[in-house]
């Protein structure tokens, strides 16, 4: 009687094998409470798509995806991360699949072929590997979430006796109450203005990177514009900066407004900053393809070398200045991303720079 093959062990003795995996398993690398339906779970369709590797390796009809195909491994890879399984854990877990798999052959007689070991292996290996993907994936994205809500509580929290202290600052200049000309008063009214704007950065950066849905409402490009150029006239006007509006094809976008005018209104206030007095700041605005397409260009005299680099970064600034917290490009930057765009910045040597985001006009 000739000796069967893997993928025929596989298809006439898998319970076999999943039940010799979860004796290696519960106990082990899993609780003996958890649900049987939970420790199992994935496993039934992930040996099935071995069964199909092998098949296919056989010159037979696959009869179901194979584990390239589908997404069972990431899918478990999840699910281990949300029960408390330690990415160890998850790997060795595969390793005892492979060993079930191995044992439940012999057992049955069959005589393994350097062939079937090897689909056997990589089957498993892109199993672990697509289950540690997602896992980590997951599992990073949980701590940035985690770290974002402890800053944005931290400054929530410093928000309002900020706010108490400006007030109080504000009604004794009112009164006259403070020394004219005073360097520590100057000191001070620098400090809460500078401390007032990190707190405000801080939440936006932790909105932008909580991965929150987005709240997406109908705009268009000149809409947009308008609102940033009222905002940045008074700081224009005041360094002598003239600013630009061109919009060459304008329609309904739907974006989060609030990120947006968020990552532009800091792109336009870096260009104002830093723009040569008597020069000029040009908004530029397009729709191609689907594609919302922001322009901002400035008389900066162009980027240290290196900046070009890290100038996304948190807490890199541009220029020599020492004012502000180097967060703006950083918040633009994670509004980008939220929106599943992109936000880049071409250097032009001695003479400024172009910020350009990219942003799909619609989910």
């Amino acid at each position: 009687m000739p000796r069967p093959a893997l993928h025929q062990v596989l298809a006439t003795r898998g319970s076999e094998v999943i039940g010799l995996w979860k004796e290696r398993v519960q106990g082990k690398l899993a609780p003996d409470a958890m649900p049987a339906i939970e420790l199992v779970d994935h496993i039934p369709e992930f040996v099935d798509e071995i069964l199909a590797a092998l098949r296919i390796d056989a010159g037979l009809p696959a009869g179901g995806p194979s584990p390239d195909e589908t997404s069972t491994a990431a899918g478990h890879g999840v699910q281990r991360l949300r029960l408390g399984f330690s990415l160890d854990s998850v790997v060795r877990e595969y390793g005892a699949l492979h060993d079930a798999i191995i044992a439940t052959a012999r057992g049955a007689g069959a005589e393994l072929t350097f062939r079937e070991l090897t689909v056997l292996f990589e089957a498993i290996v892109s199993g672990i590997a697509r289950a540690v993907t997602r896992y980590t994936a997951q599992r990073d994205a949980e701590l940035l979430r985690l770290g974002n809500e402890h800053f944005a509580f931290i400054a929530h929290e410093l928000r309002d006796p900020l706010s108490s202290a400006t007030m109080a600052f504000r009604l004794l200049e009112a009164k006259g109450a403070l020394p004219a000309d005073s360097r520590s008063v100057a000191a001070l009214e620098r400090g809460l203005r500078r401390t007032s704007e990190l707190v405000d950065e801080t939440l936006q950066v932790a909105r932008a990177a909580s991965g929150i849905e987005l709240r997406r409402q109908a705009t268009t490009l000149r809409d947009l514009f308008e609102d940033l150029q009222v905002g940045a006239t008074s700081e224009a006007e005041a360094r002598e900066v003239e600013l630009r509006m061109v919009v060459a094809n304008d329609q309904s976008l739907s974006l989060d407004i609030r990120l947006l005018r968020s990552a532009l209104g800091n792109l336009l206030r870096n260009a104002v900053k830093y723009t040569a007095a008597g020069s000029i700041v040009e908004m530029r605005g397009n729709v191609v393809d689907g594609r919302a397409i922001f322009e901002i260009e400035d008389c900066c005299g162009g980027l240290p070398p290196g900046k070009v680099e890290a100038a996304f970064a948190p807490f890199v600034r541009l220029g020599k200045s020492e004012d502000g917290f180097g967060l703006g490009l950083a918040i633009a930057k994670q509004a980008a991303d939220a929106h599943g765009g992109s936000i880049r910045v071409q250097n032009l040597p001695a003479k400024g720079c172009v910020f350009v985001l990219d942003l799909p006009i619609s989910g």
